[in-house]
């Protein structure tokens, strides 16, 4: 299998100065974007892989014993997808020339660009979510009037409708994703309730009203925002943890607890955290008797020599500046998260890309191939005296196994 790179170690090879110029504004903008791998699909918009559900029973059979046979071995289907990510930059033909010429304008013109696209991505990575406006087709006989319906990641209304099925007696609902074959276990009904699906990495937050009568509710869904699944949205409930009622101070403790959830180990395992935190962080390493060699980390982050990062415990802590610091917890609006992450394509966070459109052969592509950044000539503008590029990209995110991925939620500094 092909090792796939990180943008940093991409960045190292290219002789491409256009594609250099893309790659180090985007990584200078986020640690985390730098260090985590991307993996091309291909021509293809998604990616779906198996996660591991179950494991046969293992047999303990006395002298003479029948073994008793299982199937409990089995699956789920999980999906990222790939959203487009574009820049058009017109540059002035006249200005240009004042400036020093059109390649040097253009350079100009496409690091801004990039520059942007990088911190998009970097921000949709964290807090990426697919704003899904849903629509009630048939309220069966369920007597619902209105509905509040959030749809979890992973879920393609290309693969047909969802449908969620109400029980009045037990005052139960299941819910079915766009593609499954079934409905998953049902739940007991309370204004927000969340229901798997028969793909329990599938999930919808349901909130139903006038439920009276037994009945089936058919939903139709697509997207406000084209954005992808991050990791707030892909982090699972069994992998977060909770603070007291008005947020706590983060803690080594904490980090250490962090750490021993994320037991996945194909690849770097990091703390990503906002600046602010990993101020605290430091303080606290700083009031343990000073830093030592296993509290820094040498990385590389350019083309340049590498950094020293602060770590703990040999796991570097890498500064994402979109993790929000304004969430609330109880009576504080300023709380935030830690996240602990394994950064690597066969477990953990991995980012995607289509390198659909590389093979156009018209002579429009300037660059491509930097983990599927295309740098493209658009020519004239019609309507002015200028020249358009565009830099764009189809990037995703994928998380193959929960257990890559941990946060620690209602951090107070």
């Amino acid at each position: 299998m092909a090792t796939v790179l990180s943008l940093v170690e991409l960045l190292k090879g290219t002789s491409d100065p256009d594609l250099a110029g893309v790659a180090e504004s985007i990584i200078t903008v986020d640690q985390l974007t730098a260090q985590m791998p991307f993996k091309s699909i291909g021509n293809a918009d998604h990616l779906t892989w198996l996660r591991e559900k179950a494991l046969p029973a293992v047999s303990k059979p006395g002298s003479g014993d029948n073994i008793t046979s299982t199937n409990a071995l089995a699956f789920d289907r999980v999906t990222a997808y790939c959203r487009r990510l574009v820049i058009d930059q017109d540059i002035d033909i006249l200005d240009a020339g004042a400036s020093g010429g059109m390649k040097g304008a253009k350079a100009t013109a496409i690091g801004k660009a990039s520059k942007a696209l990088g911190r998009t991505y970097g921000d949709d990575v964290v807090t990426g979510a697919p704003a899904w406006t849903v629509t009630v087709n048939d309220y069966g006989a369920s007597g619902a009037t209105s509905n509040t319906i959030v749809i979890g990641p992973g879920q393609d209304p290309r693969l047909g409708n969802a449908q969620i099925k109400y029980t009045h007696s037990g005052t139960t609902v299941q819910y079915k994703a766009p593609g499954d074959v079934d409905f998953g276990a049902a739940v007991t009904y309370a204004a927000g309730v969340r229901a798997y699906s028969q793909n329990p990495n599938k999930w919808a937050d349901i909130t139903l009203a006038t439920l009276s009568a037994n009945g089936i509710v058919t939903l139709s869904f697509v997207a406000n925002g084209n954005e992808i699944d991050g990791m707030q949205r892909l982090l699972a409930s069994a992998q977060t943890i909770t603070s007291s009622s008005n947020g706590d101070a983060i803690t080594l403790a904490t980090l250490d607890q962090l750490a021993d959830l994320v037991t996945d180990t194909n690849g770097l395992k990091a703390y990503i955290m906002n600046s602010r935190t990993r101020r605290a962080v430091m303080a606290l390493t700083r009031g343990m008797g000073g830093t030592t060699m296993g509290e820094t980390m040498a990385m590389q982050f350019g083309t340049g020599q590498a950094q020293m990062v602060p770590a703990y415990n040999g796991i570097p802590i890498l500064r994402s500046d979109f993790i929000p610091i304004t969430d609330t917890q109880g009576n504080i609006s300023s709380a935030t998260k830690v996240y602990c992450a394994t950064l690597g394509e066969e477990g953990g966070l991995c980012g995607v890309y289509s390198q659909a459109g590389m093979d156009d052969d018209d002579g429009e592509i300037i660059a491509s191939g930097m983990n599927g950044i295309q740098v493209i000539n658009l020519g004239t503008v019609q309507n002015a005296d200028a020249k358009r590029v565009r830099v764009k990209a189809y990037w995703g995110l994928a998380s193959k196994t929960e257990k890559g991925l941990a946060a620690a939620a209602g951090i107070s500094n």
